[in-house]
């Protein structure tokens, strides 16, 4: 099955070198994700974890994955990329879907929203419930509850898609903007798009999983 679309203009300009790049895709394959996370690659890998109730392996991550990928429009490999390292920070590779450190109310998903965007998430989904859930007021409870109509595995992947379409969309399908292979574009998005602090390991796993989808 063939899940790269790809441009023929760039695969007629690299085939002097023989390397056609690959720029778009429509969905991901579990080879592929089991190379950019490694460490859920096998199905038992969640059982060593501290938090193995919230912990996915690859298997099940790949589903939701695809799903977001279709749902929200975002085909740029560049991008793809981006929201899968992302998510692989700070879910400590599927294995938290919650924030446990220092545990803030509200707070969570792969993509570890803050709980105002959460809210949003939530209410752009599931208005109804969400509305319910809140209609006492934004406790430390309510707030929770909120964020548990949004673990799912397909709203939890979701979510980074959504944000990056729906609250970053200067990084969305611009041609200058999370281009592929390009890790300078990627902490650009982490540092202004998102307003996360970068180190090192965030590197490291984009290299990762840029090597590998």
């Amino acid at each position: 099955m063939k899940f790269f679309s790809v441009s023929a203009l760039s695969c007629a300009l690299a085939a002097v070198s023989g390397l056609c790049i690959r720029d778009s895709t429509s969905a991901i394959t579990i080879n592929q994700l089991n190379k950019a996370i490694p460490a859920r690659a096998s199905d038992s890998s969640c059982a060593s974890v501290s938090t193995p109730s919230e912990c996915v392996p690859n298997s099940r991550a790949v589903a939701a994955i695809n799903s977001a990928i279709s749902k929200y429009g975002v085909t740029q490999r560049g991008e793809i990329v981006a929201l899968l390292s992302l998510m692989a920070y700070e879910s400590a590779s599927w294995q938290y879907n919650i924030n446990h450190f220092p545990g803030r109310p509200g707070q969570g998903t792969r993509a570890m929203l803050m709980y105002n965007f959460i809210e949003e998430y939530a209410n752009a989904l599931y208005p109804g419930e969400t509305t319910k859930v809140l209609a006492g007021g934004a406790s430390t409870d309510a707030q929770n509850n909120v964020r548990a109509l949004v673990l799912n595995d397909n709203d939890s992947f979701g979510s980074a898609f959504w944000y990056l379409v729906n609250k970053a969309p200067a990084y969305h399908a611009k041609a200058d903007r999370l281009r592929s292979g390009n890790a300078d574009d990627f902490k650009d998005y982490i540092v202004n798009g998102v307003g996360a602090g970068w180190d090192d390991s965030r590197h490291s796993i984009w290299e990762t999983v840029n090597g590998a989808i």
